[in-house]
């Protein structure tokens, strides 16, 4: 016995290293949902390579392009794309759906397609406010408090501890974003492993030839972790059993409003794929919290009436329940405070029944029965919900039409009249101008303690806001500083962006505030401009890096993500690029 546990250390050394050399720097932060995390903030808080450091010292350029042959649909192309690590071993991959009914695996590192998968289904003709097709990117599952976004790198073993491969958290810190503990008194049971998976396919564990083997936690009576929505397939046993285990899952609406569980390795339904929307509706962001996943409608695309809906992934009947707004339309993705409770805004409109509008409405998860509102006539909203945890408040941010950001406290969204917020800003664009983008951006500095809010805005902004960065025309992020004054809080600007045409919602990656410029223009016959990507110091605002002339279209509405020290867009022709650092994976026959 003692023989064999030396054999085996000694051959987890030589895995170890083995990883260490196939993925130099890998690991680190991931993006799980589109706008990064359950508080959509678009802020990944700490990643192994990219830093103000790393970035002046230079090095950051282009890793790799490659052109995927999705059509676009209107203005619409690719989404973006949610991280896995380790997915096939030591492939770190994207999962980046297309208008066109297609997703994609892709290689981190490379590029290069590991699989592609097409849903062939009917799409009716695009229309300005209707594209059809694949509305929004993929999913997976998030975590309430946004750890989610940043995994342990490297490998260590130990079924508590598979950080690298099968995405689980520290010891001792159970299974933070695949799995979930079993209810209590429940035990893996091999009987029940294709429970509510397609039968076509065969039991678990088929793919691999035979039926999966037994589970040493289920013998021992202990619970087992197991993926939401995914059928129960047990783990091989012995100390090498996790290069083994499932990666786990992510979930995709197709443009029939099918839900599907795909398989991370594969791109194959792990599960016969359930009824979630209507068809050809046109969608936003759909996220994965718990057992349930969330979705909004708007519109009326399909003739689907603006509203937020769930479906419980870890029942076999996969029932669906829904809120209309039966007034305004749900703006931008819906968004999670700490606790749960669902937040979404919604815009202007008619309001029948005790309906909704130009309100932010907070939702039981569950039911979606709403909880509290927070509504003024004059607060036209644009963009969905942001919330930022803040000296022990979750707060809820949002913008309006006029470029005022509205601040209120998830626990007390408009207080005792529904109409108080926290905080109402002065508008921060000019006259003529709009915010750009379906959402705000939002991080914290750890030194000082200062609370940011990026607002992307078309046209200029106020006057007065601080221009080191050259004169603005067509566009820009502003970057508003929180101030926890005794009186009250505030919010001022602390520095402005470069001149960008139809700026997106930025991105915040270990204090480097990442802003496109996406060129996108205003309508699917419109000229447009090449896409440029800046990156700047987030407290300063001092420049650090741009893309210059590389990328040569405009970009995808909302293609534009971040994992594993690397930045990503994809453009309007289906070009998607990789910014990063090099490293020995580098693609040079990409470029």
């Amino acid at each position: 016995m003692r023989v064999q546990r030396l054999i085996l250390v000694a051959l987890a050394a030589i895995v170890a290293g083995t990883l260490t050399r196939a993925q130099p720097g890998r690991g680190g932060s991931q993006w799980l949902t589109a706008q990064a995390d359950a508080q959509r903030t678009s802020w990944i808080s700490s990643d192994p390579r990219i830093s103000v450091e790393t970035l002046s010292k230079g090095g950051f350029e282009l890793q790799w392009k490659v052109k995927l042959d999705n059509p676009p649909r209107g203005t619409h192309g690719l989404a973006q794309g949610v991280t896995a690590n380790g997915v096939t071993l030591f492939v770190p991959m994207s999962i980046v759906a297309g208008s066109s009914n297609t997703v994609y695996g892709l290689d981190n590192d490379t590029g290069y397609t590991v699989w592609r998968r097409q849903f062939d289904l009917p799409l009716p003709s695009p229309t300005a406010g209707c594209a059809g097709g694949i509305t929004s990117a993929a999913t997976r599952i998030v975590k309430l408090d946004g750890s989610s976004t940043a995994a342990p790198p490297g490998l260590s073993f130990g079924r508590a501890a598979m950080g690298y491969r099968s995405l689980l958290g520290n010891p001792g810190e159970g299974v933070p974003v695949e799995g979930r503990a079993s209810a209590p008194g429940r035990t893996g049971d091999p009987s029940a492993a294709g429970r509510g998976a397609n039968p076509a396919a065969g039991p678990a564990g088929a793919a691999r030839g035979g039926a999966a083997p037994p589970n040493p936690s289920a013998r021992s009576g202990q619970t087992v972790e197991r993926i939401p929505g995914a059928p129960r397939r047990e783990e091989p046993g012995g100390a090498f059993g996790m290069l083994f285990r499932e990666s786990g899952v992510s979930y995709v609406v197709s443009s029939d409003g099918m839900l599907h569980v795909l398989g991370l390795p594969s791109g194959k339904d792990v599960q016969r794929p359930a009824s979630f929307l209507p068809a050809n509706s046109n969608w936003s962001a759909p996220i994965a919290v718990g057992t349930m996943l969330y979705a909004a409608t708007t519109g009326n695309c399909g003739g689907t009436p603006s509203a937020v809906w769930a479906v419980d992934l870890d029942s076999e009947t996969k029932p669906v329940v829904s809120w209309k707004t039966n007034g305004g339309s749900v703006v931008g993705a819906i968004a999670f405070a700490s606790d749960g409770t669902l937040v979404a805004a919604v815009g202007p409109g008619q309001t029948t029944g005790g309906g909704k509008a130009n309100a932010i409405v907070a939702l039981d998860p569950k039911t979606l029965q709403v909880k509290d509102w927070f509504t003024q006539t004059h607060a036209e909203f644009v963009t969905g919900p942001t919330i930022l945890r803040r000296n022990g408040k979750d707060l809820v941010i949002a913008a309006t039409k006029d470029g005022r950001v509205i601040v209120m406290d998830s626990a007390s969204l408009g207080g005792a009249d529904h109409g108080t917020p926290l905080l109402a800003s002065k508008p921060f664009i000019a006259a003529g101008a709009t915010v750009s983008g379906d959402a705000l951006a939002a991080w914290q500095q750890t030194n000082p303690d200062a609370g940011w809010i990026l607002l992307p805005v078309n046209g200029r902004p106020s006057a007065g806001s601080p221009g080191a960065n050259g004169p603005v025309s067509t566009g820009a992020v502003v970057a508003l500083k929180w101030t926890d004054a005794a009186s009250a809080p505030a919010l001022q600007t602390g520095w402005v962006s470069h001149d960008l045409f139809s700026p997106a919602t930025p991105i915040i990656v270990n204090g480097v505030v990442f802003s496109l410029g996406t060129g996108t223009p205003s309508t699917a016959t419109g000229k447009g401009a090449p896409a440029v990507l800046h990156a700047y110091d987030g407290a300063t605002g001092k420049p650090l890096w741009n893309s210059a002339k590389i990328m040569t279209t405009y970009a995808s509405p909302g293609s534009f993500w971040s994992a594993m020290g690397q930045v990503y867009v994809g453009s309007y022709d289906g070009t998607l690029h990789s910014f990063g650092f090099n490293d020995e994976r580098r693609y040079t026959n990409a470029k």
